[in-house]
């Protein structure tokens, strides 16, 4: 058996230019031509990528005897061709369609040659199934590897995300503005409670005017935040002037039981500036 086996492996070896262009022919079906042409040297890198696959696969079959080392092999393509694939873009659907390709043509390759030889059906068989077996191995790795290194980016872009957003910038020795723009979650909304907190006792402020005219939503559970935001910095010396609030925002700061008559609110952003430098 082990004599077929490298006889498959080499066989495969010997095709995988003519394999590779079967499996990109078929990626490439719905593309129109103008993409083709501009993607002409991916695709070109892509295609030696899976011309080595298939190398790697046929080299495989031939050292069947050695389970631990092939299954290692396609542990290590896996891993390196994931993060390939997720740094260029690539997603992860359209990356493992391509493992039905590779099962199809390589073992058609495989039932021609064991035709050609004569080799039992059995052992074409089993020839399919260690086919079958490396690429199932070498997907679970790929898929692994893109899915951890995505968690990661997406972990990386959300802390890079939060450090802008509390950016508080001084306008004076005294005063300082802390803009919010967009939605507040409530994990947003405690980042920017900690992160204003370190700023305006770096700054050494002692007036912070916090904007939220740039917000686009605050339920109870961020204005909830805000008021923490605002009694903290009242208790290392810092006056919080809020400005920009919508009727909707006021509504959220009631529902708490806040009086909003309490709060030092300054109305426009401009207008506070104005009173503060009056």
């Amino acid at each position: 058996m082990e004599k077929e086996m490298v006889l498959f492996g080499k066989r495969v070896v010997e095709e995988k230019y003519m394999i590779a262009g079967l499996i990109q022919e078929e990626r490439h079906a719905d593309s129109s031509l103008q993409t083709l042409e501009s993607n002409q040297e991916f695709s070109a890198m892509v295609l030696e990528e899976r011309v080595r696959f298939i190398d790697l696969l046929g080299t495989s079959i031939q050292d069947s005897c050695y389970e631990e080392k092939i299954m290692a092999d396609m542990e290590k393509w896996g891993t390196a061709t994931g993060n390939f694939f997720l740094a260029h873009g690539m997603t992860l659907d359209v990356a493992l369609a391509e493992t039905a390709l590779y099962r199809k043509h390589i073992a058609t390759l495989i039932k021609s040659e064991g035709r050609r030889l004569t080799i039992s059906p059995e052992i074409t068989y089993d020839a399919a199934e260690l086919l079958h077996a490396l690429l199932d191995h070498a997907t679970y790795a790929y898929t692994h590897a893109y899915t951890t290194s995505y968690q990661r980016n997406l972990a990386t872009a959300r802390k890079e995300f939060l450090e802008l957003s509390a950016p508080v910038v001084p306008i004076s020795d005294s005063v300082a503005i802390l803009p919010l723009v967009g939605s507040i979650e409530i994990d947003r909304a405690r980042y920017i409670l900690e992160r204003t907190l370190l700023s305006a006792s770096e700054l050494k402020i002692s007036t912070l005017i916090v904007d939220l005219s740039g917000v686009v939503r605050v339920d109870t559970m961020v204005a909830e935040q805000i008021i923490k935001i605002i009694q903290s910095l009242g208790l290392i010396g810092v006056e919080a002037v809020l400005t920009g609030i919508r009727p909707e925002t006021a509504q959220s700061l009631t529902a708490l039981g806040i009086d909003v008559g309490t709060l030092n609110i300054g109305g426009s952003l401009k207008r506070a500036l104005e009173k503060v430098y009056n």
